[in-house]
């Protein structure tokens, strides 16, 4: 069980509807009903951790250059980096195709959906630190790609490599798959405890989560607006920043994640791969070898094309995003290509989370320093625009 992704490929595929849900540790895996089940194996075929196959993806080993991507303005400001999925996305709206990511419900649960309209596109914009459920949406794309219709689904590597084991067998010609660099997901009944605990303080009922806006510039301290909704039904918005934001804390040491993720397979020192694209931050773009982006705190994203396929459909997306090469080398210190460790002492801070509050476990397990903590208000106060300029007249 602790190598189970929770992508939920069997589940989807299963013929009998024999594998339902069980939780533990804050996470969903699959739970076989003995009674409906006719030990078929179709389950074990589709995992992409237990395939037999052994298949192999894209480890990135021949990668010379990654694409530092970046949109207009409204779509970064809408984005968590440069905006290179949206793009992606209302290329394929566009053509009348679907495209699938993940989506807050109204429980603010995170479960993947499929939008075909440029006004539904915003709802699977974005990162959201916590794991998303997958529901029936591989038995949709495959409906989809069998009627003749584009999709595009986008997820984290594990989630795209079960989809990938799923429509083995199925002319996937009409499918690109676009995965999102992951560090490890956190556990939504973790994340809904956090909500709660912000619920009961604030009053309101959460409606949304956005979990790094840019109010102060791409890489600000300012993690976490939340928007809720009171008794009444009047909105508020209220924010969470890093010095108080213990659930992203957790999350940036390691703290709480699936524990597939402390092993993971989908990254270059495992199977590699499975997308046609992969995208995510171009974190400290710049550092070493100067480069000039148009309002740089905005964000940027880094785009690899692992597939002829995938290079074929961005270069096609290229008229709506400025491109720069850059090679790889300078992408790779994005800490999400590397395996996540595990905390020693991540087990007793889940269970000392279990009965007290975020807060509380954070001062316990994973204090922030006075540094972080004085660094982070300087962040806040300045702004990242601020900052840069600052470090420029330092010769930094």
């Amino acid at each position: 069980m602790k190598d189970c992704t929770g992508c939920f490929a069997c589940a989807q595929k299963c013929p009998f509807d024999a594998i339902g849900i069980k939780i533990s540790n804050g996470f969903s895996f699959p739970c076989i009903d003995s009674v409906k089940c006719r030990e078929c194996g179709i389950c074990e075929q589709t995992c992409p951790v237990l395939n037999k196959e052994g298949r192999v993806g894209n480890k990135h080993t021949s990668v010379d250059y990654v694409y530092a991507a970046y949109s207009n303005d409204s779509v970064r400001m809408s984005s968590s980096s440069g905006g290179a999925f949206t793009v992606m996305a209302e290329k394929v709206l566009a053509d009348d195709g679907i495209v699938f990511g993940a989506a807050w419900s109204d429980s603010m649960s995170l479960h993947h959906i499929g939008v075909t309209k440029l006004e539904e596109l915003d709802r699977i914009r974005r990162s959201k630190y916590v794991q998303s459920d997958t529901d029936n949406t591989f038995r949709q794309v495959k409906s989809e790609l069998k009627a003749g219709r584009k999709v595009l689904y986008c997820g984290i590597p594990c989630q795209i490599a079960g989809l990938t084991t799923y429509l083995k067998n199925v002319n996937s010609d009409n499918l690109i798959t676009v995965d999102v660099i992951c560090q490890g997901v956190p556990s939504p009944v973790l994340f809904r405890k956090y909500l709660d605990e912000i619920e009961n303080e604030t009053g309101m009922i959460t409606v949304d989560a956005n979990f790094r806006t840019k109010e102060k510039g791409w890489r600000c301290g300012l993690l976490l607006l939340l928007r809720g909704r009171d008794i009444s039904g009047k909105e508020k918005i209220f924010k969470r920043t890093k010095k108080n934001n213990s659930f992203y804390n957790s999350f940036m040491k390691g703290y709480f994640m699936r524990e597939s993720c402390y092993n993971c397979k989908f990254k270059r020192q495992g199977q590699g791969y499975y997308s046609d694209i992969t995208i995510g931050d171009f974190w400290r773009i710049g550092t070493d070898i100067p480069i000039e982006v148009r309002n740089y705190e905005k964000g940027i994203s880094a785009v690899i094309c692992n597939t002829d396929k995938g290079k074929t459909f961005f270069e096609s997306c290229k008229d709506a995003i400025y491109t720069i090469k850059r090679s790889y080398a300078e992408f790779e210190t994005n800490g999400g290509l590397y395996v996540e460790k595990k905390p020693e002492n991540n087990n007793d801070a889940f269970e000392y989370l279990t009965t007290h509050t975020w807060k509380e476990t954070q001062d316990k397990y994973f204090p922030l320093s006075f540094r972080q903590k004085l660094s982070m208000t300087f962040w806040l106060l300045l702004g990242e625009k601020n900052i840069k300029k600052i470090k420029y007249f330092l010769g930094r």
